[in-house]
């Protein structure tokens, strides 16, 4: 059941992180910054409850499953991008460089988090 979980968590992510570029890109196209608490907070939180699940079973799998190149230091590294982005995707002003950096790390640790959920038989309880 948690190998499934993660799985599910990682693609949640994953999508929102998508959703996160897309909304950075139109508030540089536009300049237009959303309200605070009626959009950019409830994003956010729903962002951290999946963030906050899928912290835990990733740090989980990586201690029992002990996957090549992939340490618990890069997935608490990527909670904290998640963290940031997600708030910083709604502002305009937010650096370009900096915001897709976080972005490419970001997508890299959950590609090789999937592809290592993926390219072993690990056991449905890691």
């Amino acid at each position: 059941m948690d190998k499934m979980q993660l799985v599910s968590a990682t693609k949640k992510l994953k999508h929102y992180v998508m959703e996160m570029d897309h909304i950075y890109e139109h508030a540089r196209e536009t300049g237009e910054e959303k309200d605070f608490y009626t959009v950019i907070k409830p994003f956010v939180d729903e962002v951290h409850f999946v963030l906050e699940e899928w912290g835990e079973l990733a740090k989980k799998f990586i201690v029992t499953s002990h996957p090549k190149h992939l340490y618990i230091q890069q997935i608490d590294a990527t909670i904290e991008n998640i963290k940031e982005i997600s708030v910083q995707a709604f502002f305009p002003k937010t650096s370009y460089s900096r915001f897709k950096h976080r972005l490419h790390s970001i997508h890299y640790i959950l590609e090789k988090l999937h592809s290592e959920i993926n390219e072993n038989e690990f056991p449905q309880n890691f």
